[in-house]
C-alpha cells in the first residue's frame, strides 16, 4: 500500500541564500557607515537591509508546505541494474495554495535517482477535488544498484521566499521500501534439472507434455472453466464434457545455501546471484524446490508449504508459479550470518530420506569451511545430480571431500556470472556420465 503523510518536518533549518547573505552584508556596512559619518539615512537602509533575509527566513520558517503524500513503485521489485519509476502523487490540504519549491526523494547510495526539479505551485484544497490544481503526480526514474531493501523517501521539498533570500528544506511522507533483487540469468536446459531416478520422469511428463494429466474426460459441472472443455470427448457424448487431471506431485529439487559469513561481500553476492538464478531456473522446469540455510533462517517460503525438518522446523518451499517472485524477494534481503546451524545437513538429509527417492540437489558453498562436511558427502546416495558450486576462497578440502564421495564440484569466484558457472557444471556432468 502507497504510504501517506500530511507532516513536513525540517530536513535544514531556514537560512539564508547567497543573495540573503550580500544584503546582509550590505546592511552591516551600512549600519557601520552610519555610526561613523552620522548618517539617519544610512542607519534605516542598514536596518532594513539586515532585517530582510531574518524577515524571509521567519517566512519559509511559517508557511511550510502542507500535502498529503502517497509514493509506488512501478515495478515495486526489480534487479540489480534495472530501473522503476517512483510514482509521487502529492495533495495540498492547506487552505492556501503551496509555495513554489524544488523537490527530491531522498534514497541511499545503494538508489540512484536523478536531480530535483521545479514543484509546481497547487491551488487551495477543495473537499470536493480528488484531481486538479491542487494534486500533482511527480514520476522520477531510479536505477537499482545494489541488492537489498532500501528505503526510498521521505520527499524533500526546498522552497525559497519569494524574493529569493532564504530557504530550507522540508521532509513529506514516509519512506517505503525498494526491494531490489539479486541478477537472474537464463540457464539451460539438461541432464542437471532431470533427475533419473524412477518416478520423477513420470512426473516431470506432466510439465514437458501438458495434457498427460488429461486423459480423463467428465461431464461438465457449473463453476469449471470452459478451458478445460473436451471437445472430442463432447462430441463423442453428445454432451458437454470437461478434462479431468489426475493429480500428481510437483518434482521436488534442494539446495543448500551457504549463508555463513566468509569475509568477502563480493563472493557472498556471487553466491546469491548462482542460488537465485538456479532457483528461478527449477521453479520454471516446475519443480518444487527446497532451500536449506547454513546460517540462521532467513528465506520464507511460501506460507505453509515449508516441508518439516529437523525438531519440526519447516524448510523454506518454493513451489510453481509465483513463487519465484517469493524467492528474489526473501533473496533480496539475505545476508551473511556470523554464527552457522550444525544441524543444516541434518535437514537436508531428513528431507531427502521423505522423499523416497534421489532428487536434484544443488549446495551453494563460500570460503567458509563447512562443519558438517563429511555429512553433506554422505548424503551423495540421495542426490541425482548431486552439484556443490564451491567459492574460490574455501579450503580444498571442501572440495575434495565432496568429489570423493561423487559430488560433481564447480569452483567460482567472486564476479563469475551463474550461467557460466552452470554451463561448466553441465560440461562436467556430461564428463562424468561419459566415464560411467
Amino acid at each position: 500500500m502507497p504510504r501517506r503523510s500530511r507532516s513536513s518536518s525540517p530536513v535544514r533549518k531556514p537560512r539564508p541564500t547567497f543573495r540573503g547573505w550580500a544584503l546582509f552584508g550590505v546592511g552591516v556596512l551600512a549600519l557601520i557607515a552610519s555610526a561613523v559619518f552620522g548618517r539617519t539615512d544610512v542607519l534605516f537602509v542598514g536596518l532594513f537591509l539586515t532585517v530582510l533575509p531574518l524577515a524571509a527566513m521567519i517566512s519559509v520558517t511559517m508557511d511550510r508546505p502542507r500535502l498529503t503524500v502517497t509514493r509506488s513503485f512501478h515495478p515495486d521489485i526489480v534487479g540489480v541494474g534495472e530501473t522503476a519509476s517512483v510514482v509521487t502523487t502529492a495533495r495540498n490540504e492547506s487552505s492556501r495554495p503551496s509555495p513554489a519549491a524544488q523537490w527530491r526523494e531522498f534514497a541511499p547510495p545503494a538508489v540512484g535517482v536523478q536531480d530535483s526539479a521545479p514543484f509546481p505551485r497547487l491551488g487551495a484544497h477543495q473537499s470536493n477535488v480528488t484531481h486538479g490544481r491542487d494534486t500533482i503526480v511527480l514520476r522520477q526514474e531510479v536505477r537499482a544498484l545494489h541488492r537489498g531493501s532500501h528505503p526510498v523517501g521521505p520527499l524533500i521539498v526546498s522552497r525559497t521566499d519569494p524574493f529569493g533570500l532564504a530557504y530550507a528544506e522540508y521532509a513529506l511522507g514516509q519512506p517505503r521500501q525498494f526491494v531490489v533483487t539479486p541478477r537472474v540469468q537464463s540457464l539451460s536446459t539438461g541432464d542437471l534439472d532431470i533427475a533419473r531416478s524412477e518416478g520423477t520422469e513420470h512426473e516431470l511428463l506432466r510439465h514437458s507434455i501438458p495434457s498427460a494429466d488429461e486423459l480423463i474426460a467428465r461431464e461438465y459441472r457449473q463453476g469449471d472453466p470452459l478451458r478445460r472443455v473436451h471437445w472430442r470427448a463432447t462430441a463423442r457424448h453428445d454432451k458437454l464434457m470437461v478434462r479431468q487431471e489426475e493429480q500428481r506431485s510437483n518434482p521436488e529439487a534442494w539446495m543448500l545455501f551457504d549463508t555463513h559469513a566468509a569475509g568477502n561481500d563480493a563472493e557472498f553476492e556471487t553466491l546469491v546471484e548462482l542460488v537465485a538464478s538456479i532457483g528461478v531456473h527449477l521453479l520454471d522446469q516446475g519443480f518444487v524446490v527446497s532451500v536449506v540455510e547454513t546460517g540462521s533462517r532467513q528465506l520464507s517460503g511460501r506460507s505453509g508449504a515449508g516441508r518439516t525438518g529437523t525438531l519440526g522446523s519447516a524448510t523454506p518451499t518454493y513451489d510453481v508459479g509465483s513463487a519465484d517472485r517469493l524467492l528474489l524477494a526473501d533473496l533480496a534481503a539475505v545476508d551473511q550470518d556470523a554464527e552457522s546451524r550444525d544441524d543444516a545437513v541434518a535437514e537436508l538429509a531428513a528431507g531427502l530420506r521423505r522423499s523416497g527417492r534421489a532428487v536434484p540437489v544443488f549446495a551453494v558453498l563460500s570460503g567458509g569451511s563447512l562443519d558438517e562436511l563429511g555429512a553433506l558427502a554422505a548424503v551423495r546416495p540421495m542426490c541425482d545430480p548431486a552439484v556443490a558450486f564451491v567459492a574460490s576462497s574455501a579450503p580444498q578440502d571442501v572440495a575434495d571431500v565432496l568429489a570423493d564421495a561423487g559430488w560433481l564440484c564447480v569452483p567460482f569466484a567472486a564476479g563469475d556470472q551463474p550461467a557460466e558457472c552452470w554451463q561448466r557444471a553441465m560440461q562436467g556432468q556430461r564428463a562424468a556420465m561419459q566415464r560411467g
